[in-house]
């Protein structure tokens, strides 16, 4: 397909058009650039939300439950889900379809990325497509995590809404008040409410939350049932309250702010370390210099910069 037709089918929502087009951002190559520079500003304001959490938590359920439910309201959602890459072949099972079959069965849009090494639970890419589904006709934008840990904090930075799932028996209770993924959610999901514990987990949580303020978002904490759908409706009224607080607090520009410039640190470090790499014999030198310790790696650094300056 050429550039302009799957643009064409981008705005439009053809999903042939958009699974080719994803495929292109995420491949990082000259073509995927081209079209990431021919995309249309954004129309309006299209809701994202992040599911993060330990892996067996639930998310791929939770996701396709709330998925579900936005449907069923008339809304369009797309889900990208970010699946762990092999360290040693770089694949990935990209299952997704494979776990949210009645989502894609009644017109969800559902793309797999593969992580290809990056840390922090998100697709290096990841933030280019979401730029790409922003363009699409789409409500509502969701995306799952790998679920690494308490240091899976990336989601934050490309998404509005950080959900954040726990599920009663995982062990050390401790681990809940520590610093990273705690900070970034901005709702709180218990799963499997069913089980022992469930309760106590939610009131753990409560008590680790802020006191409520008129300026600033305290989280709730929405015990569920993913697998039967109790207390999905209560997660997304939670979700779309939070939307409703970044657009009554002004946050929604801040965000975009913060986007972009992330987006634009990332993209000129990618560019200046593919720019360094292609002086080879220069790349090398710096390399064995740090690796049999002649130099450290900031002075290293430092003179690759400067001559690179001096490059024509």
């Amino acid at each position: 397909m050429e550039l302009e037709s799957i643009l064409a089918g981008v705005t439009a929502g053809a999903p042939r058009a958009l699974g080719k087009a994803l495929s292109l951002v995420e491949s990082g190559g000259a073509r995927g650039r081209e079209l990431l520079r021919g995309l249309p500003p954004p129309a309006g304001w299209v809701p994202t939300v992040g599911f993060t959490g330990p892996p067996g938590s639930g998310k791929s359920t939770l996701i396709e439950q709330v998925g579900l439910s936005l449907l069923e309201r008339g809304e369009r959602v797309a889900v990208l889900a970010v699946d762990p890459s092999s360290p040693f072949s770089g694949g990935a099972l990209l299952g997704d379809r494979l776990r949210m079959p009645r989502l894609v069965a009644r017109g969800g849009f559902v793309r797999s990325l593969a992580t290809r090494g990056s840390l922090g639970g998100l697709a290096a890419a990841c933030a280019d497509c979401l730029e790409l589904l922003r363009a699409a006709p789409f409500s509502w934008v969701l995306v799952e995590t790998i679920g690494v840990g308490q240091d899976e904090v990336d989601v934050a930075s490309v998404v509005d809404t950080v959900v954040l799932l726990q599920v009663p028996g995982l062990g050390d209770e401790v681990q809940l008040a520590k610093a990273g993924v705690m900070e970034v959610a901005h709702v709180f999901v218990v799963n499997k409410k069913d089980q022992p514990g469930a309760e106590d987990l939610v009131r753990m949580l409560q008590a680790l939350l802020p006191s409520p303020s008129p300026q600033t978002w305290r989280p709730p904490v929405v015990p569920v049932q993913a697998t039967t759908g109790e207390g999905v409706e209560e997660l997304l009224a939670a979700l779309q309250a939070h939307q409703r607080f970044l657009a009554d607090h002004g946050h929604r520009e801040e965000l975009r702010w913060q986007r972009a410039e992330r987006r634009l640190a990332s993209v000129l470090a990618a560019m200046l370390q593919q720019k360094a790499r292609s002086q080879r014999q220069v790349w090398q030198e710096a390399v064995g210099a740090v690796a049999f310790g002649r130099e450290d790696v900031v002075s290293a650094a430092e003179k690759l910069l400067q001559y690179l300056r001096e490059q024509p």
